[in-house]
């Protein structure tokens, strides 16, 4: 037996005083041969699911805090069965909860049967990013001789370092790595116990739905009662609103296993108000009169303007929709209540929808999720960082929420690239020199990903797309006059997303890598001046020249072979004069002798190869029309406001088509 060693009041070596470690013969071996090298606290034999679980809690040294930061006790689970069942780390999170305040959120030991364990937990590892670091044992290993410090400390260092746990690209959908946030799911939480509605808002892959899974979480743990129903999923905004209402009830009567039969109701656009609150009354009676919230995430995907199915933008199934929950909630308000979340609340700002009042205007007040301080950007960073051997200079964080304005998972992808860039010799210091070298290249990298959190805007929000624009690329002036002319609930949406701050009166973008961004793709001028519309103008247009060509040359040479394409190709030019085209290859001919009225011809005639690219025939005459009429570069001539802004509309839809 090992001599305890205690440290601070801390057991870090040998098992706690008095402590009946638990076990068969084997396992209370293996506790002992790890007591040489941590603190065994805590041990017990749990039934879950009908199967027992032996663990114990270790409690590790300050050398293992400095090497892998473990600071806390952390789990050892033991699996006697020769093919390892996933439903383990059921029993995984389950003690996890239950023990928040003393066991690591991420480290588990592992020790199990199955000969092939490393494979299944790398297999596992590899279908959730976000998983906890199980560090994998067999029973074997320790049968066969005692492990040592070194076998201990090469398995930490392979699973720890090797695993890039800033790289999650999906929502949060457990504690482990759950950052900043706790505050607003509590508040929600709090909403829903009192029966009020909420909504949740905020820029793209700011952590939204990490938040709700964060909200189930708690709702579970109190033996709430919810549904979650993703918006963007094609089987929500497909449905009619009368669909919708009948899907709701089917997944609460799957969800929590209810016996209702619902083929005595009916769900049409008669009769499925009624429906739908004659099965929710006797699914909260089934349910013991717990309140049922109903959260809809990426609510835009079935809101007035910005859904993608007709019958939710522009009909009134969004009307019908919210007019049959308003009702029902009106009159059973310990029933239900609903959270929305999504990019902008749209759906809950506008008055009237086809001049029919909106059911659920000024019904929810939004909260907009916030960007990360420097002190959640520490505790995130360090946090994360420290389980890699990453152990960040202080002032990389305020640079860190200085350029990315905090937004944790644009944050995320860049100490990622951190990681990729240094030593695996850990742990490792990285300083702030290696952070202000690599800077320009991890704009670069992450510019994708800036692209995919500004796209919602650009497409569904053009108007605040565009001030944020004028204001990264023309100035704060410009973006006055532009804003003067606007919405200005618009620049509350902006200053709700934390991308936009004003002071005094001067607004300034606080994510300098979006400014970046803007200010790379925009087609905006940074001057008014007549020689900078001409350079705009030609840039864009020789561009579009350029990549008319090419798609030409692609399609035809695909389609119909070299022989053939060449024919259509020439069928652009006039009969006389095809022959003094004899002899030049065919891309030499596209790239040297053919036009931009011409590259209009031929997509013209033969409009059936390039209808999925332009869609409308008629728009795509036109814009090349007005493209070619304002060649201000190649006439010298004066353009107007008016022209101009015709010319860059144009060019806009043109670009849609073929980039």
């Amino acid at each position: 037996m090992v001599k305890s060693v205690v440290a601070n009041g801390r057991v870090i070596k040998g098992v706690k005083y008095r402590l009946n470690i638990k076990g068969n013969e084997i396992e209370r071996k293996i506790v002992k041969n790890l007591s040489e090298f941590f603190g065994v606290t805590f041990s017990r034999i749990e039934k879950f699911k009908n199967t027992d679980y032996t663990f114990s809690f270790l409690q590790p040294g300050d050398e293992y805090r400095e090497k892998f930061n473990m600071y806390n006790e952390f789990l050892l689970l033991f699996s006697p069965f020769q093919d390892f069942d996933r439903r383990a780390l059921d029993f995984v999170d389950k003690t996890l909860s239950d023990y928040d305040n003393r066991l690591d959120k991420v480290c588990i030991f592992l020790v199990s049967k199955d000969l092939n364990i490393t494979h299944k937990i790398a297999a596992l590892n590899n279908e959730n990013k976000d998983s906890k670091l199980i560090v994998p044992f067999t029973y074997d290993e320790f049968i066969k001789s005692k492990i040592t410090k070194e076998n201990v400390e090469n398995k930490l260092r392979e699973y720890f370092y090797s695993r890039d746990l800033f790289a999650i690209e999906s929502p949060i959908r457990n504690d482990s790595y759950f950052f900043g946030r706790k505050k607003i799911v509590q508040e929600f939480y709090s909403k829903y116990i009192s029966g009020e509605q909420g909504g949740l808002f905020g820029l793209r892959k700011i952590g939204k739905t990490s938040v709700l899974y964060a909200l189930m979480r708690t709702i579970d743990s109190k033996d709430g009662v919810y549904i979650f129903v993703d918006c963007q999923n094609p089987s929500v905004h497909a449905l009619r609103w009368f669909e919708l209402l009948q899907s709701l009830i089917n997944k609460l009567i799957e969800k929590y296993d209810i016996q209702l039969d619902v083929n005595d109701y009916t769900f049409d656009e008669k009769y499925a108000a009624a429906s739908f609150e004659k099965l929710m009354i006797q699914i909260y009676r089934k349910l013991n009169k717990k309140r049922i919230l109903l959260i809809f995430d990426e609510i835009e995907m079935i809101s007035i303007d910005t859904a993608s199915a007709e019958h939710w933008r522009n009909d009134l199934d969004f009307v019908h929709f919210w007019q049959t929950i308003r009702a029902f909630y009106q009159e059973h308000q310990n029933e239900i209540c609903f959270l929305v979340a999504g990019v902008n609340p749209h759906c809950v700002e506008v008055a009237s929808i086809q001049k029919i009042d909106n059911p659920i205007f000024s019904m929810i007040n939004p909260v907009y999720l916030e960007l990360f301080g420097i002190e959640d950007v520490k505790n995130m960073v360090s946090s994360i960082g420290r389980y890699m051997g990453l152990d960040f200079d202080e002032e990389i964080y305020t640079k860190l929420v200085d350029d990315y304005g905090g937004h944790p998972f644009l944050i995320r992808h860049i100490c990622s690239l951190i990681n990729r860039s240094v030593s695996l010799a850990r742990p490792i210091k990285v300083n702030k020199f290696d952070y202000s070298r690599e800077k320009q290249n991890y704009d670069i990298a992450i510019s994708k990903y800036i692209e995919q959190i500004i796209q919602v805007l650009k497409i569904s929000y053009p108007n605040e797309y565009n001030l944020l624009e004028t204001l990264a690329v023309q100035g704060n002036e410009a973006f006055l006059s532009k804003l003067g002319k606007g919405d200005f609930s618009t620049i509350q949406h902006l200053i709700g997303y934390g991308v936009l701050k004003k002071y005094k009166d001067t607004h300034f973008i606080t994510i300098e890598a979006l400014s970046i961004y803007l200010k790379n793709n925009s087609n905006l001028l940074i001057d008014d001046s007549l020689e900078a519309k001409r350079t705009a103008i030609s840039k864009r247009r020789n561009k579009v020249e350029l990549k008319l060509r090419e798609m030409i040359y692609t399609v035809f040479i695909t389609k119909y072979g070299r022989a053939e394409a060449r024919e259509k190709i020439l069928t652009a030019k006039k009969t006389e004069e095809r022959k003094k085209f004899d002899g030049i290859p065919t891309n030499e001919l596209m790239e040297e002798e053919y036009y931009f009225p011409e590259l209009k011809v031929l997509v013209n005639k033969n409009w059936d190869d390039f209808n999925k690219a332009f869609e409308d025939k008629s728009k795509f005459k036109i814009n090349m029309d007005i493209i070619n009429a304002y060649r201000v570069d190649a006439h010298a001539k004066s353009i107007t406001e008016e022209e101009y802004l015709m010319t860059h509309m144009a060019l806009n839809w043109i670009e849609k088509c073929i980039f």
